[in-house]
């Protein structure tokens, strides 16, 4: 009796240590300046050496979304409605723009962010960010709207 339980509970140690988990379903958050966004799966940050910004990639496997963290970034603007979505919203102080293509394999999806305080103090100079990508199929394209729509404001 003893060595089945020995047995027993060096098959669950075994077990337990070589099991791997999977990460490419485990959520994770990134943080970019005064904002957090939730992905459904693990993205990874590759940060770039900006000259007046704070710039980089946000990665998964076939995804990669472009983002720039600084003073010289903007919203879009005159975009073709036979083309775009663009909805505009003020969360917690904050401006936030998310552009949806109607065609997401042709044509940009991006989100624009600013805390509204800071661009009334100094108009010509306060940081907002801009994360966008391109060539997503429609299943991808609304993963990261939903990721962009539920944004969290850090302060």
């Amino acid at each position: 009796m003893k060595n089945l339980k020995l047995l027993i509970l060096i098959t669950t140690i075994l077990l337990l240590t070589t099991c791997s988990k999977d990460d490419a379903n485990e959520p994770s958050s990134i943080e970019i300046g005064n904002y957090k966004f939730n992905f459904q799966s693990t993205f990874t940050l590759e940060e770039y050496q900006g000259i007046d910004s704070y710039a980089g990639k946000i990665n998964v496997s076939e995804i990669s979304l472009s983002f720039d963290y600084g003073w010289y970034t903007r919203p879009a603007e005159n975009l073709s409605v036979d083309e775009y979505l663009v909805t505009e919203k003020e969360i917690n102080g904050h401006y936030r723009q998310i552009v949806k293509p109607l065609n997401s394999e042709a044509n940009f999806t991006r989100i624009y962010l600013f805390k509204i305080s800071d661009s009334i103090e100094n108009p010509h100079g306060y940081n907002s960010l801009t994360i966008s990508t391109n060539n997503l199929n429609t299943i991808e394209q609304g993963m990261i709207i939903a990721v962009f729509s539920n944004v969290e404001i850090i302060e």
